[in-house]
């Protein structure tokens, strides 16, 4: 048994660092492209970019992708292989059906959007309706690629995952780059977005057939499992919805009110902080289908849940410590003073907030794997009706700051959800381990603040300040986090495993 647990640990560490390279790639990628894309594009360009490439989101709105990583999951515990042919056949059809509807939707109220709700100017309203109709194809073949990713990840094939979605990222991004730096528009940025989505949606499907032989298409079709598919998929449909309106709705709030430039600002700020959001998810992807695989095993459950929040705040904190102190300081040397100066303070708040939601993410992939979505939906609702409430009334005051401190007021409003999962599943809140994580952390975080701030404080504004400060900063709140007792003697003996394998 204890040979078993250990190679089970093994495997779900190497499936973490699988999943974290998916985000390492893109990050530093977008860290050299996006001043050259800002440089050459121009403000306006590439905020209207930005608005554009969002839609994209929206492919993952009506998918049936979470479904299909939970219940093959479940079905190959549990022994009812022959389940799974149709559950891919019935998520393959519904996507493509959406997908379809998609298209026409968009081509047919592009113009109606880009003029009357957007509100872009008009020499540039030409090329975004064109940007949309290109956008169009993208999600429609999105929605595809994410069924088959989802295959994957519920067969935890994470290593053949990303180094797929690497290959995508690096593709995309560094064409971007190229492609902007000659000189090249914003239609064929999103032409090439399109065919890069069209060659990996192929290399997905190829592979997620070949690691799975129960890959078959079934045109027979099987009501129980097409129902039990989209039962559990409509509370992820609603919240993904949700999700995505309010995105949509601050940036198009901004656009219309401010103009594209100031999007840009927005965005980038935004961007930067959910790299946070971003770098725990592709962490955590494990969690969703372990979840699924451990529901009857609730000791093991909260074993999982307790390592993996323990885990999360551990970066979040170090991560959004260093970027709100260093703030002003990265993005003067990134972007110029001037860029700094409008953007620095929606750094240090969409930091927050998506710090938040990183924290948030355990909970959230544990109780969407154990089958309570709805759950889920109710508390995005509440978030959003927060976020919309005072995004509206504190924007006429203080501008982008208002639509960031309304988003941020949402997630804050449903952090203690968190208390609330915990009294559910496993019988009561686990304050003793909250407590004892906070005292632990907050020591060598005031240590960590005060390495960094005064690295940046006395020496001069440079890329090797704001990196030795970093890294001072993450080695004083290392040994400390050390000494003090952060890492127990099981985990001690985890990494040691992980690195001699």
């Amino acid at each position: 048994m204890e040979k078993k647990q250990s190679e089970t640990s093994r495997s779900i560490a190497r499936n973490v660092l699988y999943g974290f390279s998916t985000f390492v790639l893109p990050l530093g990628l977008s860290f050299v492209g996006t001043p050259i894309l800002i440089r050459n594009l121009g403000l306006q360009n590439y905020g209207i970019l930005m608005l554009i490439l969002g839609a994209v989101g929206f492919s993952g709105i009506f998918t049936f992708s979470r479904a299909i990583t939970k219940y093959i999951a479940e079905f190959r515990v549990e022994g009812e292989n022959e389940k799974i042919p149709y559950l891919i056949s019935a998520a393959l059809f519904n996507n493509f059906a959406i997908g379809l509807l998609s298209i026409i939707v968009i081509l047919t109220t592009a113009k109606w959007i880009i003029r009357d709700i957007l509100k872009i100017d008009q020499e540039m309203q030409d090329v975004s309706v064109k940007a949309l109709y290109i956008t169009s194809v993208i999600i429609f073949l999105s929605m595809f690629t994410q069924i088959f990713t989802a295959i994957l990840q519920g067969i935890h094939r994470f290593d053949v995952y990303s180094k797929i979605f690497n290959f995508y990222n690096i593709a995309v991004l560094s064409g971007n780059i190229f492609l902007a730096y000659a000189g090249y528009g914003i239609l064929s940025l999103l032409l090439w977005n399109l065919i890069i989505t069209a060659i990996i949606c192929l290399i997905f499907a190829k592979s997620s057939k070949s690691l799975l032989p129960e890959f078959q298409l079934r045109l027979n079709f099987n009501y129980k499992i097409w129902e039990k598919l989209v039962k559990y998929s409509l509370s992820l449909i609603a919240y993904q919805i949700l999700s995505n309106f309010l995105l949509f709705f601050e940036r198009g709030w901004i656009t219309r009110k401010f103009g594209s430039v100031n999007l840009s600002y927005y965005v980038v700020s935004m961007t930067l902080a959910i790299y946070i959001h971003g770098f725990i998810s592709s962490l955590l992807l494990v969690i969703f289908p372990l979840a699924s695989e451990l529901k009857n095993n609730r000791q093991q459950l909260l074993r999982l849940y307790l390592t993996a929040t323990k885990t999360v705040c551990f970066f979040v904190v170090f991560l959004s410590s260093t970027l709100i102190i260093e703030s002003r300081f990265f993005l003067t040397l990134w972007l110029g003073a001037e860029f700094a100066e409008k953007t620095w303070l929606l750094l240090i708040i969409h930091t927050l907030t998506f710090s938040i939601a990183a924290i948030l993410t355990v909970s959230w992939q544990m109780t969407d794997g154990l089958g309570y979505p709805s759950y889920n939906c109710l508390i995005f609702v509440i978030n959003l009706f927060v976020s919309l409430l005072l995004i509206i009334g504190l924007t006429e005051n203080y501008g982008n700051i208002g639509v960031a401190i309304g988003r941020l007021s949402g997630f804050g409003m449903i952090f203690f959800s968190i208390f609330y999962i915990e009294k559910w599943f496993f019988g009561a809140v686990q304050g003793s381990f909250w407590l004892k994580l906070v005292s632990i952390l907050i020591i060598p975080t005031i240590f960590l603040i005060a390495v960094e701030e005064l690295i940046i404080s006395y020496f001069s504004l440079n890329w090797t300040t704001f990196f030795c400060a970093g890294l001072s900063g993450g080695l004083v709140y290392c040994l400390m986090l050390w000494l003090l007792g952060f890492i127990t003697e099981d985990e001690k003996l985890l990494v040691r495993r992980i690195l001699r394998s």
